[in-house]
C-alpha cells in the first residue's frame, strides 16, 4: 500500500534466539525508520540511515510526583527494583545486604510473593534482618522516597539493559546510582559524576561505594544534584516531539 512503516525498537535481537534475530533482520529490511532507546541498542542493527536514537522517559503524571528536599538526613538505605530473572543481580543484592548489616536494603521484586519464597528456597538464600523484600508493586514511588541510593546489578555476561526505567526514575528522585558498566543503562550515568559504572562481579568495589557515598555529605549532595540535572535531559516532551517528528515526516 506504499505505507510509511516505523518501528519503535525495544530488544536487542542479537542476544535473542533465532526467532527474533530473523524479525529484526525483517524490520531492517522494510523499515522506513527504526527508532531505538539507546546508543548502544542501535550498534547491533546495520541499517544504519533508518536509526534515530529516541531515549525513553518518563511521564509528567510520573515526574510530578518526584520531590528532593535538599535538607533531607541522608539514609543509609539502598534500593533495587528487580525480578527473579537469572541476570537480575537478586542474589548479588541479597548477598549486598548480609555483608553491609549498619545499612537498609529494599529488594523490590516483580513477582508474586509465593514465587518469592519459592526462588529464596531453591536457592538457599537466606536474607539478613536488614533486608526487606518486596512482592510485585503498582505504585514505587514510596520506595525511592525511603532510599539514598538505588542499584541496577544486571550481569552484563548474561543479557545487556537496552535501556534503565528504574535508574531514570532513581535520578528522578536525587538519587545517586550504581549500574554495569556496558549497556543503554550505562549511557545515563557519568561516573563519578551521577553515580558510578561497576559490573556485579566487582560486590567488593560497590560495597566500597555505598560506604563512600553514604559516609559523605558533601559528595552525596554532588551526586544527587547532578542526578537530578541528568535526569532532565530525558524531557517526555522532547521524545514525544522527536517521534512525532518521524512520523510527520515523509522523506
Amino acid at each position: 500500500m506504499g505505507k510509511k512503516v516505523v518501528y519503535h525498537y525495544h530488544e536487542d535481537a542479537s542476544v535473542k534466539g533465532k526467532f527474533y534475530q530473523i524479525l529484526a533482520q525483517w524490520m531492517q529490511w522494510i523499515a522506513n525508520d527504526i527508532i531505538c532507546v539507546s546508543h548502544y541498542q542501535s550498534l547491533y542493527l546495520t541499517a544504519k540511515n533508518k536509526i534515530k536514537v529516541i531515549p525513553n522517559s518518563l511521564t509528567p503524571k510520573f515526574t510530578e510526583r518526584c520531590c528532593v528536599d535538599e535538607k533531607a538526613q541522608i539514609k543509609k538505605t539502598i534500593l533495587m527494583l528487580s525480578s527473579l530473572k537469572e541476570y537480575k543481580g537478586t542474589k548479588e543484592f541479597i548477598k549486598l545486604a548480609n555483608d553491609l548489616q549498619d545499612y537498609n536494603f529494599i529488594l523490590v521484586i516483580n513477582d508474586t510473593s509465593s514465587n518469592i519464597k519459592q526462588y529464596l528456597s531453591t536457592n538457599h538464600l537466606i536474607p539478613s534482618s536488614n533486608i526487606e523484600i518486596i512482592d510485585r508493586q503498582t505504585d514505587v514511588v514510596p520506595f525511592y522516597k525511603r532510599s539514598s541510593i538505588v542499584l541496577n546489578l544486571s550481569n552484563k555476561k548474561l543479557f545487556v539493559e537496552t535501556f534503565g526505567m528504574t535508574i531514570l526514575e532513581a535520578m528522578t528522585f536525587g538519587l545517586p546510582v550504581i549500574v554495569p558498566t556496558i549497556g543503554g543503562v550505562a549511557e545515563l550515568v557519568e561516573d563519578g559524576v551521577n553515580g558510578y559504572k561497576i559490573d556485579v562481579h566487582d560486590l567488593d568495589k560497590i560495597k566500597e561505594k555505598i560506604k563512600m557515598v553514604l559516609s559523605d555529605e558533601i559528595l552525596y549532595r554532588k551526586l544527587s544534584d547532578n542526578a537530578k540535572r541528568m535526569s532532565e535531559k530525558y524531557s517526555y516532551q522532547y521524545m514525544i516531539d522527536e517521534i512525532e517528528n518521524i512520523l510527520i515526516n515523509t522523506n
